[in-house]
């Protein structure tokens, strides 16, 4: 492996790192930070390309000990951190990694290998990072590997996306949508039924609900649910019946709760 001792908080090789609280590199850069040890090294596993790991001073000979040869190790003293990243850092370890690769929903019909349990998600409007990265967890953890991003979401590889998803988003494949309707439309030919999470008047309860088929769950907005016109031209709508006049679940436990749902059913 290459270890670089950096001599300079300017130092060029440290720009992807710099001032994180207010930068989002997946933006702009195709690059995207994780941290911490785990995520580092689910990062290194995953397959995905790394550009450098870097690391405090104090976790060198640690580093040494696991960092695989062939990657680029940037060792920067421990006072530095803070002012580098632009806030309280302990963990020790950070990474850059080149962000893969943006697939359309061509892509995806493309490639598609019909089975009767696929399940997939379709994300529109989902804006905290805590719910994303709550919810690629559990779709990782439900096997769900094929996600849809519309619009108006965060990024699924933002810092703190990955730090919530414990580096889960790393084994999902990510499917950009501009125009969820013709999404929805393009998939209905593919015979994968569409699924509207709403309280619609005809949305079916998921005590009852039977699924048919290959299917995609549909998640809106934390505040305002999915664009009634997402609603509409879904095959089918669906709710979750709640008690004590309680009118709405954080988005990501709905999701839990629906996936795991259809997956256990399928």
């Amino acid at each position: 492996m290459s270890v670089q001792l950096i001599d300079s908080i300017d130092h060029a090789k440290l720009a992807p790192y710099r001032h994180l609280r207010t930068s989002n590199l997946t933006r702009f850069s195709g690059r995207f930070v994780a941290e911490s040890k785990p995520l580092v090294s689910r990062l290194i596993t995953s397959g995905l390309q790394v550009e450098s790991v870097l690391i405090d001073e104090k976790f060198q000979d640690e580093a040494l000990s696991w960092v695989p040869d062939g990657l680029e190790i940037l060792v920067v003293p421990s006072e530095w951190i803070e002012e580098l990243v632009g806030f309280n850092f302990h963990r020790g370890y950070l990474a850059c990694g080149i962000r893969p690769e943006s697939r359309t929903i061509t892509e995806f019909c493309s490639n598609w290998t019909r089975s009767p349990r696929w399940t997939g998600c379709m994300l529109i409007g989902v804006q905290d990072p805590e719910n994303m990265g709550s919810i690629l967890r559990t779709c990782a953890a439900l096997g769900i590997s094929d996600i849809f991003v519309g619009p108006d979401c965060v990024d699924p590889f933002a810092r703190r996306v990955l730090r919530v998803s414990m580096g889960n988003a790393f084994k999902l494949n990510f499917f950009r949508v501009n125009k969820p309707v013709e999404a929805v439309l393009r998939l209905r030919e593919m015979e994968i039924q569409s699924i509207a999470t709403c309280f619609a008047q005809d949305s079916e309860e998921l005590a009852e609900f039977q699924r048919s088929g290959p299917s995609v769950v549909l998640m809106g907005n934390e505040a305002h649910g999915l664009p009634e016109l997402v609603q509409r031209a879904a095959d089918r709508r669906l709710m979750i019946a709640m008690d004590l006049s309680t009118d709405s679940l954080n988005v990501s436990v709905a999701t839990g709760i629906i996936l795991h749902n259809l997956c256990r059913v399928c």
